[in-house]
């Protein structure tokens, strides 16, 4: 029995072959798309899936950036049109005139000292003149150190008046603690101590 050239079961040759060939490439496609995927098939349907970023799936990022934005704005616009002095308590503002009066003394600033002092003590007879605050202050420096005020205690404030514990000592006499009762009143919006 003789044999085609190329021929045989096992060897396909020629047209036929060719037509064979194909045929089984085109068969196995069509497993494939009839559900029996290869793991190339699995990676394509993933990336089909997927697919680019849409800008309708960050929308949650948005809002939550506006409201954000929103909270920001708010705040901005708060402190545009409150000044800073109007947001602080009548006690925070007690407590600056306090300190700034003993800041004075510390300082030998007796503009500061008169600032933040009220008009009865300023129009008594006793008050200091500038020269006489200077040399008492600055001895007072000299032997002693500057005046700290570790805390502030007991404020009240009742309209116009105020009332406070100034804890205080010289700073080289830290152990020779003073607690002084000090009032404040309000005087042209501004607070100022006062010795009655």
């Amino acid at each position: 029995m003789a044999k085609a050239a190329g021929g045989g079961p096992d060897k396909p040759s020629g047209k036929g072959a060719a037509s064979r060939n194909t045929s089984r490439g085109a068969a196995s496609s069509k497993k494939s798309a009839l559900g029996k995927a290869t793991s190339n098939d699995d990676v394509d349907a993933a990336l089909v899936e997927e697919g680019p970023p849409n800008w309708k799936n960050a929308w949650p990022f948005f809002v939550a950036a506006g409201v954000v934005a929103l909270l920001v704005l708010g705040i901005v616009l708060s402190s545009i049109s409150r000044p800073s002095e109007e947001r602080v308590s009548d006690d925070a503002r007690v407590q600056y005139a306090i300190n700034d009066l003993y800041t004075a003394k510390n300082g030998l600033n007796y503009a500061e000292y008169r600032a933040n002092t009220c008009d009865a003590d300023l129009d008594k007879t006793g008050f200091p003149s500038e020269a006489q605050f200077v040399a008492e202050n600055q001895a007072s420096l000299d032997q002693n150190g500057r005046i700290e005020i570790p805390e502030i205690t007991d404020l009240v404030v009742d309209g116009d008046r105020a009332t406070a514990k100034v804890h205080w000592h010289y700073k080289d006499k830290a152990d020779a603690k003073q607690v002084v009762e000090t009032i404040v009143v309000r005087e042209n919006g501004e607070w100022k101590v006062c010795s009655s």
